[in-house]
């Protein structure tokens, strides 16, 4: 995955189209902490996920999303944390702001502009440190 490119791809197209804002989701475990599947959740951030996740909640040019299959109560818990930690996530598995039109239907996929999941192919151990030198630069 080539994140850089995804972010200069996605603030191009809302230069372009004159948007607002995109969208930023972001997974949790193997993405924003380390999993720990068979214990108590440690919080253990990758190297500047917190930090990188702090500048994209900061900008007002970026709604960012929460995308995680866990359990109601866990994602409270991830919520909370992640609030005192100076995260703020606008939503969690959905996009709102983002309705059906002729073209297109978003009753089960969410609209979003740039995806941050280890599914996705993104390395945490290396790639918030990118985030963080494209949000400098954009």
């Amino acid at each position: 995955m080539n994140i850089a490119k995804s972010f200069e791809v996605a603030f191009n197209r809302k230069k372009l189209k004159n948007w607002e804002k995109i969208y930023v989701i972001v997974d949790i475990h193997d993405t924003i902490v380390k999993a720990c599947y068979d214990s108590e959740e440690t919080f253990q951030y990758f190297p500047l996920a917190k930090e990188a996740l702090q500048l994209l909640s900061a900008r007002d040019d970026v709604t960012l999303i929460l995308w995680s299959s866990c359990h109601d109560e866990q994602m409270k818990a991830y919520l909370k944390h992640f609030e005192e930690d100076g995260i703020h996530f606008d939503f969690t598995n959905e996009n709102p702001e983002v309705t059906n039109n002729k073209l297109s239907n978003f009753d089960q996929k969410l609209y979003f502009n740039v995806g941050i999941d280890d599914k996705f192919g993104f390395e945490p151990e290396k790639d918030w440190e990118t985030v963080i030198e494209c949000l400098a630069e954009l």
